[in-house]
């Protein structure tokens, strides 16, 4: 949620892209409707988890970067969206370069799925990055206050705006914790949970 309310600063109207609908990216897309954004775009090749995206705030859901893009192009009368939030599970350089294209002058690209270590550069035009005033972001932990937001986002899920019991898609018990692994490679989950 962090990664949209707090580093991308998603406002009312605004355009958002999110790259990758785990775990982490159905709560940006919560944190992006939360915000009262227009569009929220949720770009993710498995179907579930775009079935779930629209289920918890999502207005569009595509395939692929480029179809979202596109389409965040056609609502904004061509000039991208105001943010892109990259949560995909292992992030490369290329994912943060088509974030950084689908974004207007002045955007802003937040990083939050985890890169390689040993992984180094981003194909973009740095005269791009320079001339259009873009904005790459990281984003750890969604650059949470823990003192104040984690009490709020209590609240909000204790008055219902703040859905968590449904990203449980499957629970497992301990005997099940290599299943649960697979589902989670798979794609099958946004969230697994282990019983003990």
């Amino acid at each position: 949620m962090g990664s949209a309310v707090n580093s991308a600063e998603v406002r009312p109207s605004d355009t958002v892209i999110i790259m990758g609908i785990g775990g982490v990216g159905i709560n940006a897309v919560q944190g992006a409707a939360h915000a009262a954004a227009t569009n929220v775009i949720a770009v993710d090749p498995v179907a579930f988890k775009r079935e779930k995206a629209l289920e918890l705030g999502a207005t569009h859901v595509f395939v692929d970067i480029a179809d979202a893009d596109a389409f965040a192009k056609s609502v904004t009368n061509g000039q991208g969206a105001h943010s892109a939030i990259v949560t995909i599970g292992v992030v490369h350089g290329e994912h943060v370069a088509q974030a950084f294209n689908a974004i207007r002058k002045g955007g802003t690209v937040v990083v939050t799925g985890v890169t390689p270590v040993s992984e180094v550069g981003i194909p973009i035009s740095l005269a791009m990055l320079t001339l259009n005033q873009k904005r790459i972001q990281g984003s750890l932990f969604g650059a949470t206050n823990m003192t104040s937001d984690i009490p709020r986002q209590v609240q909000m899920y204790r008055d219902g705006t703040l859905k968590l019991d449904e990203l449980v898609t499957r629970e497992y018990d301990l005997g099940e914790i290599t299943q649960g692994y697979e589902d989670m490679h798979a794609g099958v989950n946004i969230r697994g949970v282990i019983r003990f």
